[in-house]
């Protein structure tokens, strides 16, 4: 339904109709060809209105979310992000049925809490005068579909990378927002804070779990990405370490993405967090 159904309100149908989602051995195979079946050019059916795009959609300054509509349009951007990784969980349990029913039960747990942020960041920002299509809508996580082909890389892509870097987006932008003194919105910001520290250590559980033997954790991790996404993905434009440690990342792995640059790092004009008070 999330992945066949174009439609918004199914892509954020109630966890309990499906959480008895029957993953017997005998189904693996068609369940599989199912998660691609879904798919029409690598990305998944939306209505019209919702329809992901290649075209440009800026996200505002953080000096300039003391307007309302800013702050709006730049829920628009975050709820985008939890769309796809609504869609992008669906597809995994289907891609992975034989991932063990832990590790898919915790995929079914993170979707609904992504289901819940799209909801909270929907709401909040048709209050601020923002309607979820006014903006265009990127296809920023599914872009990766070709690279999420195996459990491991799955997960490092979506719990390791962009889950992990919400951590620190979530960082910035709540500190952000209290600067501006919308409080409302950034209590909202804690929330999914909160639960993308759950995210990340499901999926930081599956990632151990693959580990193989006489490997350090940042070698596995660069191992299953495929260039050009590189760890810098893994992080935002300020990395905040300490939340890598309470996620349960080694202190030596957390050293290395902290260091880690590529061609694109350093672009990001760190003056905006200089205005904020960061």
């Amino acid at each position: 339904m999330i992945l066949g159904s174009p439609y918004l309100k199914d892509k954020l149908l109630p966890f309990t109709d499906w959480a008895d989602l029957d993953l017997s051995n005998e189904e693996e195979e068609s369940k599989e060809e199912d998660s691609n079946h879904f798919l029409a050019g690598n990305i998944p059916a939306r209505e019209q209105g919702i329809i992901m795009s290649d075209a440009k959609s800026k996200i505002p300054r953080l000096e300039h979310l003391n307007e309302p509509r800013n702050i709006g349009i730049s829920l628009h951007h975050f709820a985008n992000h939890e769309l796809m990784a609504i869609e992008l969980f669906a597809w995994g349990i289907l891609k992975f049925p034989n991932a063990g029913r832990g590790i898919i039960r915790g995929f079914l747990k993170s979707m609904q809490e992504e289901q819940d942020h799209f909801r909270l960041y929907n709401s909040r920002m048709n209050e601020l005068g923002v309607q979820f299509g006014d903006k265009p809508l990127n296809r920023l996580f599914w872009k990766q579909i070709e690279k999420m082909q195996t459990l491991e890389k799955f997960t490092a892509i979506l719990s390791l990378s962009f889950e992990g870097a919400n951590l620190d987006y979530t960082r910035i932008y709540k500190k952000a927002l209290e600067f501006h003194g919308d409080f409302v919105t950034a209590g909202l910001i804690e929330k999914v804070y909160q639960d993308e520290i759950k995210h990340v250590k499901r999926g930081l559980a599956v990632f151990k779990h693959y580990l193989p033997e006489g490997l350090d954790d940042w070698s596995y991790f660069r191992s299953l990405l495929e260039y050009p996404f590189t760890p810098r993905r893994a992080k935002a434009y300020m990395f905040y370490p300490e939340t890598r440690i309470k996620v349960g990342f080694s202190g030596h792995f957390v050293q290395m993405l902290g260091d880690f640059t590529d061609e694109y790092s350093g672009r990001v004009n760190m003056s905006s967090l200089e205005k904020v008070g960061i």
